[in-house]
């Protein structure tokens, strides 16, 4: 940032703003200690969203109550502080949650400081908290709680704040919008898919016991195994840059699961080799989410990924082997070996039998069905990433003063609303194909 600070603006250390809290673990032995009724946030909850809503790990009441003096209120914003994930900054929405040890929590001064804006200032901090915590002479990185409360951030007036951050929030708010309209649109073809190929409404008529799987399914349908149909393709390590300014260079994105799971491309490589299609069923292959599925983004597949790659090109199977395995995520996570690193059970997803539907007309008029919902998707995630280049460059004009709190968006990002405007209207196109269905599909 800059020397000069505007006025009316002051740096203020993170312990003049506000209270800090260290998280703390109950038990994991005792069960009784975990359940449903409060969230417990680890480092893998945080998204690309600014709220956290919901985790993976909950408390019961027994375990609120061990840890009744860690407990943080709504608006608390919470930066993790331990490991590889360090500097991830989130806000809390229930009114009362917990973390865990990795993750300390501003509880700020209301008076003084906006909570949203105070999530935005600190977004730039992550690579500076990241370089702190390392080098420590432990096997994970740390930022220890004295260190954290030291760092400082410039603080404008709170009207100037509040502002600040409905501009960077309306942004936000689009970007989340489509997250969730791109969970309901892979409902809905989820829905579709198990109505053909779960339930075989559309086929009940023609239905025959199969004794391999144990249950009927539609009469001169295959039972085959996945590695017949699509290759195994594991990710690898590649010679990575952290920017990519230009495309004319020949660059393309890393793939990684973060990539996947919170847009933004972290590292690009001139490599062109295991290079993923927008539509590639990608799995997670080492680490603790190995079985995970996913899906829509283009580039060079990362080295803790594995795809699956069609081997004929006279059929596409790949939108109804994607929601045949998202339908059974989680037994494929169960599947896994090694116990310091799980990973993948390659040989177990290969010999996974599967139902091949025939002819293999069924299989194209399906994707006539899920097509233009996928596309959607793709779309979605299209317009995501162009509200976030807009977000990301406004950020640290907006946090140093160099921009104040009125911003004319088509006038400094051209390109990005020409870009916007073409999304829209590739949408609309496409809401037209989604409401036909529902009126007749």
């Amino acid at each position: 940032m800059s020397s000069d600070i505007p006025e009316g603006w002051k740096r203020r250390k993170i312990k003049e703003i506000g209270n800090v809290i260290t998280g703390s673990t109950p038990p994991t032995a005792d069960k009784e200690f975990y359940g449903k009724e409060f969230l417990f946030i680890t480092a893998k909850d945080f998204k690309e969203t600014r709220y956290i809503t919901e985790s993976e790990k909950m408390l019961s009441k027994k375990g609120a109550e061990y840890l009744k003096n860690k407990g943080i209120p709504p608006h608390s914003v919470m930066v993790t502080c331990i490991g590889s994930d360090m500097g991830k900054v989130a806000l809390t929405k229930a009114e009362i949650s917990f973390t865990n040890q990795q993750i300390n929590t501003i509880i700020p001064n209301r008076k003084e400081v906006d909570p949203v804006f105070l999530y935005y200032a600190l977004r730039p901090f992550r690579n500076w908290i990241k370089s702190l915590g390392s080098g420590r002479g432990s096997a994970k990185p740390i930022l220890p709680k004295s260190a954290f409360e030291e760092l400082e951030i410039l603080l404008p007036p709170i009207s100037e704040q509040q502002k600040i951050a409905e501009i960077l929030g309306s942004l936000d708010d689009k970007i989340e919008l489509n997250y969730e309209m791109n969970k309901t649109l892979e409902a809905i073809a989820q829905a579709i898919f198990e109505n053909w190929f779960v339930d075989f409404e559309p086929f009940k008529d023609k239905l025959i016991y199969n004794k391999e799987l144990g249950k009927k399914i539609p009469e001169e349908w295959e039972v085959r195994k996945i590695s017949e149909f699509f290759d195994m393709v594991k990710g690898r390590k590649c010679d990575l840059l952290e920017k990519c300014r230009d495309n004319s260079v020949g660059c393309l994105p890393y793939l990684t699961i973060e990539t996947f799971e919170e847009g933004a491309v972290k590292y690009w490589t001139k490599e062109k080799h295991p290079f993923v299609e927008v539509e590639d069923i990608v799995l997670v292959a080492d680490g603790e989410r190995a079985g995970k599925i996913l899906r829509f983004k283009t580039g060079v597949l990362g080295s803790t990924l594995l795809m699956l790659k069609q081997k004929s090109k006279n059929y596409d199977l790949r939108n109804y082997v994607f929601l045949l395995l998202k339908d059974m995520e989680r037994e494929l996570m169960k599947h896994r070996t090694g116990s310091a690193v799980p990973h993948l059970d390659k040989g177990y997803l290969a010999n996974l039998k599967i139902i091949i539907p025939q002819p293999l007309s069924i299989i194209e008029n399906f994707n006539k069905f899920v097509k233009p919902i996928f596309e959607k998707i793709i779309l979605n995630l299209e317009e995501i990433a162009t509200l976030r280049s807009i977000r990301d460059a406004l950020l640290p004009r907006l946090l140093s003063g160099e921009i104040r709190v009125k911003v004319d968006v088509e006038e400094e990002f051209p390109e990005e609303t020409k870009k916007l405007e073409d999304i829209g209207r590739k949408k609309a196109k496409i809401q037209v194909s989604l409401e036909e269905w529902l009126r007749h599909g």
